[in-house]
């Protein structure tokens, strides 16, 4: 934040944001309008901005601007149209800094007359003096590890900063300048070289650090510690000290007045993170005063009706300008020293508070949750298994059966009772897609024994596939003494995202699973999917089809005699919620079993598919119209804010063809309107051409990240299966290849999973220890790279690597080596005949895939 002075005597305040956001307000009394803000530009990170004379052919004031890596210095200017006065910067000059900049002070360095020059600080600790439009020198600072704040002392031309071993220093501008060699590139060899004019050591770390320089006295050095304030002589003799009994965040010296001595008094302002602001004269407290929020910058404005108006600006860009009231609040509350401590009654306090503990520790929640699935129940149902408990019972129960008018939506009823008294208790519920909940807030004031119930609405998007079938239910609960807050998983039932079909004979797509206990009859594992009427068809015993509500069709088949079960379906993506489902329903079915229940995969990962599903997320074949064409085969995230950015053009240019119309209007004397009329129709239609062709790319990326969801979690899934793995390794996989694909125009999926898997393969996964110090790539140059990483992880798995440095080694009859190729699942197509094989799976018993895929498949 800055202030400078208009030719009008009322200051402007110029505030600068990280987000790039460079705004010139001119405040008026009564409040806030958009009027005060004079300009606003979009640049690169502010990090600081000055208000001089930063420019050799002209004596006006300049507004210098930081970035990390570049040093911009600006021009204000205005021109005068029909709809006012409109500002505009306009750039004088620019330096690109080689190192990425902290902080910068600026002043007549070197004894410049009329002028101002800048010093720049790097984060390692390099000094940029710049005269104007060059460079003049740079240097580094002596026993430098983090910077610090700067100073700058125009009497004795010296630079002031804090270390970070707590010492303040002063150096001269000659001696800086003698230390940079003849280029005016600095020397690492002439840290040691510099030799400061003086240095005390504070003992804390220094907050904010400001300097006063007066036409008369000497200048002084005013330093913010985090416990103390300081407040030096040029020379560095300390004039005064004192202790602080809050925790402060900023200073700022507005004044001087004479005192006693011959150094003038300072009178400088003091903000604290208590949202306080203080009002000091030299070592004396002259005024307190409240704010809403804690400041981080200060200044002193004279605006048009009020002089010496105190601006506050704190970090989440709130700016107010204020002024002091007439009765300030000097009570402080004291302790009562005369009250005599009572011990025999903190002794029966202490003793209750760690009954009520130990009571808690026993099992006697004051809330509880139990979540109960009701299987095959009309939705009408009073159905419940609630149990009395001491404290209160949460009961959320969950249809399965489905409305005929309505397939894809049951209900979910959540019933609160118990015999304690409970105060503000809220539930949330969370769903990802294709589920969606409705209302996903419910509270409740107080509950105690009356029973209270609320209805939860779930719908499944039919065109979705879906990747998680689950619901999180958050409760939060505010007891007496008592603050707490659980999660709950509900699982959605099967049938409310899929219907029984007839199976699929041949499919395109296929997974081989072998187990290690006999075969389960498929309508056992899944008997809410078996045909209701013998019209809709016969379920057989070892095949069953699904026909999900986004339209793909899968078909589980089982081997009457060996272990073995297929997943099979015209579409890849379709396949990873069944195969999923089915492992889980038989790990449920043999939990009694000795051995454990396991699963094996003999397939390939299926990595063609794979990357064609990460090709048509990463990129697409789209066009606006014939007039608007953005481009072919480029990043659908680029599309969408190039039609973005097109329609906020084209907005602008409404709302100036508006005000135009608005004009000629409103003019006395009668113009023709110069076809603006025509003009205004034809941005009209196409701000709602853009608007549908940005509805249509959102719709589009929906699509592509579902499918790229269920296609991840499906390698995923082959991937463990195909290699041994402990679930800690599996959690990371999946959190490497993620199923839960997030929209972000600067950073999206393709982004995430290059990370996660480059620090996979740097470290975990790691050959030789060179790739140990490699550096990790963050960003992806294109989607080719991510895609040899995904191969190169599968590859490295299949070789014995662990992706968890705790996971024991897998025995090694349990699985040969995983194929490094991108051949995937077997694919059943004329086209696809030829398959590359550069592994060797364990060989499968003789005849047995000829009995799933001749055999079996055949009696359908």
């Amino acid at each position: 934040m800055f202030r400078f002075l208009s030719t009008i005597f009322s200051d402007k305040l110029i505030v600068g944001s990280y987000q790039g956001l460079l705004r010139i307000y001119a405040p008026q009394e009564g409040g806030y309008l958009p009027a005060h803000t004079m300009l606003e530009k979009q640049v690169d990170p502010i990090i600081q901005i000055a208000i001089g004379k930063f420019a050799t052919a002209s004596s006006q004031l300049h507004i210098a601007v930081l970035h990390p890596r570049q040093l911009s210095v600006y021009i204000l200017g205005w021109v005068l149209n029909e709809q006012g006065t409109q500002y505009n910067l306009t750039t004088v000059y620019t330096h690109s800094l080689e190192r990425t900049a902290f902080n910068m002070i600026w002043g007549p360095f070197g004894g410049t007359k009329g002028k101002d020059l800048l010093c720049v600080q790097s984060m390692d600790g390099v000094l940029f003096f710049f005269q104007h439009e060059r460079i003049e020198f740079s240097c580094f600072l002596p026993d430098f590890l983090v910077p610090g704040p700067l100073g700058y002392l125009p009497k004795t031309d010296s630079i002031v900063t804090v270390t970070s071993a707590h010492v303040l220093q002063s150096f001269k501008h000659q001696s800086l300048s003698v230390a940079a060699n003849a280029l005016g590139v600095p020397d690492p060899s002439t840290k040691k070289k510099i030799v400061p004019d003086f240095a005390i050591n504070l003992g804390e770390h220094c907050v904010d650090l400001a300097i006063k320089t007066t036409a008369k006295g000497p200048s002084q050095i005013l330093v913010l510690g985090e416990r103390t304030l300081f407040c030096f002589k040029e020379s560095g003799v300390l004039r005064f000290a004192r202790k602080l009994d809050f925790n402060p965040s900023c200073v700022h010296i507005y004044g001087s007045v004479p005192s006693s001595t011959d150094e003038e008094g300072l009178q400088f302002l003091v903000a604290t993170h208590t949202n306080q602001l203080l009002v000091f004269r030299d070592t004396h407290l002259m005024w307190a005063a409240h704010v809403e929020y804690s400041p981080t910058a200060l200044c002193v404005a004279h605006l048009q009706h009020l002089r010496g108006a105190i601006v506050c600006l704190d970090e989440l860009g709130h700016l107010s300008c204020n002024y002091l009231g007439t009765d300030p609040t000097l009570f402080v509350a004291t302790l009562d020293g005369g009250r005599e401590l009572n011990y025999e009654e903190a002794d029966r306090e202490m003793k209750a508070l760690q009954q009520a503990i130990k009571d808690a520790q026993k099992g006697k929640p004051l809330l509880s949750l139990c979540c109960v699935l009701l299987s095959l129940l009309p939705l009408q149902s009073e159905h419940t298994n609630a149990t009395e408990d001491e404290g209160l019972q949460l009961t959320v129960e969950l249809g399965t059966s489905r409305l005929v008018e309505h397939p894809d939506l049951s209900q979910l009823s959540i019933r609160a009772r118990g015999n304690t008294c409970a105060k503000d208790v809220s539930v949330y519920i969370t769903s990802f897609l294709p589920v969606t909940a409705h209302p996903t807030y419910y509270h409740w004031d107080t509950i105690d024994a009356t029973t209270v119930s609320k209805v939860v609405t779930v719908v499944c998007v039919p065109v979705l596939l879906p990747v998680q079938r689950s619901l999180t239910i958050t409760r939060l609960l505010f007891g007496p003494g008592l603050h707490r807050s659980t999660d709950q998983l509900v699982l959605l039932p099967l049938s409310l995202f899929c219907t029984p079909c007839q199976p699929l004979k041949a499919a395109e797509y296929k997974i081989t699973m072998d187990t290690n206990c006999p075969s389960v009859n498929l309508p056992d594992l899944f008997p809410e999917l078996v045909f209701a009427k013998p019209s809709e068809g016969v379920t057989p015993s070892n095949a069953m089809g699904f026909k999900l509500l986004a339209g793909p069709e899968v078909t589980i088949v089982s081997s009457k005699s060996s272990e073995r079960y297929r997943i099979q379906s015209d579409h890849f993506s379709a396949i990873a919620p069944l195969a999923d489902e089915l492992i889980g329903r038989l790990a449920v079915h043999w939990k009694n079993r000795a051995p454990p229940f396991c699963a094996r995969c003999n397939d390939k990962p299926p990595l063609n598919e794979y990357f064609d599903i990460i090709d048509n997320h990463y990129k697409i074949f789209q066009s606006l119209d014939n007039n608007f064409t953005l481009c072919l085969l480029q990043q659908l995230r680029v599309s969408m804010e190039q039609c973005r950015e097109l329609l906020k053009r084209h907005a602008q240019q409404f709302r100036a063809i508006q005000k135009r119309l608005l004009t000629r209007f409103k003019d006395k004397t009668p113009v023709g309107l110069a076809h603006l009329d025509t003009l205004l129709e034809g941005t009209f239609m196409q701000i709602m051409a853009l608007a549908e062709k940005y509805e249509m790319f959102q719709s589009d990326l929906e699509r592509c990240s579902n499918e790229l969801a269920c296609a991840s979690k499906l390698t995923s899934l082959v991937m463990k299966l195909s290699v041994i793995m402990t679930p800690e390794e599996y959690k990371t996989l999946e959190a490497c290849l993620n199923p839960i694909v997030v929209h972000d125009s600067e950073q999206g999926w393709e982004e995430h999973t290059h990370a996660a898997i480059s620090h996979l393969l740097h470290t975990t996964l790691a050959k030789t220890p060179k790739d140990h110090t490699a550096p990790v790539a963050l960003e992806l140059p294109d989607v080719q790279k991510l895609k040899r990483n995904i191969a190169l992880l599968c590859d490295r798995l299949s070789k014995g690597g662990r992706l968890s440095a705790s996971a024991a080694p897998p025995p090694t009859t349990a699985a040969q080596p995983l194929a490094t190729a991108t051949q995937s699942l077997e694919r059943k197509s004329s086209q696809h005949t030829s398959k590359s094989q550069l592994g060797k799976l364990p060989p499968l018993p003789e005849n047995t895939t000829e009995e799933l895929e001749d055999n079996q498949i055949s009696e359908l």
